[in-house]
């Protein structure tokens, strides 16, 4: 009874034997959730990401990523640079499919409180283009942020108006999307840069399906915190690498929170793990707060 007082905040009298034996079974639930995700972060499964060049920054490291003999090989860090010594970036970003994510990666980009952190990284938001559906995003976001936000009728429409387009569609969407703005010729190779949020995605499927070249293609995950800046991201590859990548996006994310670089598709799918258990770990904590009456 005092590991649960521990574990829940608050004084535990179950009222019979039976469900004292269920919450014995729930929380070994919990622990084999968490420890499946472990072995899936060993360091030996984590390739070298990119060198942390810039000034001022500092890297979050989890304590089994940190090797004993050598530099942890994943890092996520928040960077800041000094704005003075760095032309200014505009950002025109689009998105094609506004849901959940797309609404709090465009909030997130929009709210005037975060407009210091993109400008410490020579950034600055000029524009934010959406396509229609879901409509009660869409709207919200026109509503929340009139002077910025565009809702459009068509993808082609949020391609044209934009140089940064995120791709937040259905899996089952994504050729028919991204076959008819091929076809319609709207990308403009080096101009264009397509970040795609679609779990299922692959980098060299999206660099074949637009023709754009390999540094203005990635594929992202990260979750509804980032509105607040409370989210890390995941990106792959890393937009960071000083010959090939694109400095700004790894920049930009930084500044709404955070940035892990995956090298490969391996590595990405290893990370994204946590975060399809996210969702399935405080359903059954909900479920047993709820069980208990708390």
């Amino acid at each position: 009874m005092n590991c649960l007082r521990l574990v829940f905040g608050h004084n535990i009298s179950p009222k019979t034997s039976s469900r004292s034996s269920k919450l014995s079974i729930s929380l070994p639930i919990l622990l084999l959730t968490i420890a499946a995700i472990v072995p899936f972060l060993s360091p030996s499964k984590l390739q070298s990401s990119s060198p942390n060049f810039v000034a001022n920054a500092f890297s979050i490291k989890p304590h089994h990523l940190r090797p004993r003999h050598h530099p942890s090989q994943l890092t996520m860090s928040t960077t800041i640079v000094n704005a003075e010594d760095k032309p200014t970036h505009k950002i025109r970003a689009g998105f094609v499919g506004c849901g959940t994510i797309a609404s709090s990666i465009a909030t997130s980009l929009a709210k005037p409180a975060h407009q210091t952190h993109l400008a410490q990284n020579s950034l600055a938001l000029s524009s934010i283009h959406v396509t229609r559906r879901s409509e009660s995003k869409s709207k919200a976001l026109k509503e929340n942020f009139p002077d910025v936000v565009t809702v459009c009728e068509t993808a082609e429409e949020v391609v044209r108006n934009s140089d940064l387009v995120f791709l937040c569609v259905l899996p089952q969407h994504v050729e028919g999307v991204l076959g008819e703005l091929k076809e319609k010729g709207v990308w403009r190779k080096g101009e264009h840069t397509l970040v795609s949020l679609v779990s299922t995605s692959k980098v060299d499927d999206l660099i074949q399906k637009t023709s754009l070249p390999p540094n203005h293609v990635y594929k992202m995950i990260c979750l509804p915190p980032i509105a607040n800046r409370e989210g890390c991201v995941l990106l792959q590859p890393p937009a960071s690498n000083s010959e090939n990548g694109l400095p700004f996006l790894k920049s930009m994310l930084d500044a709404l929170g955070g940035c892990v670089e995956c090298p490969t598709d391996d590595v990405m799918n290893a990370m994204m793990i946590p975060g399809c258990m996210m969702g399935s770990m405080y359903g059954v904590m909900r479920n047993t707060r709820d069980w208990l009456g708390m």
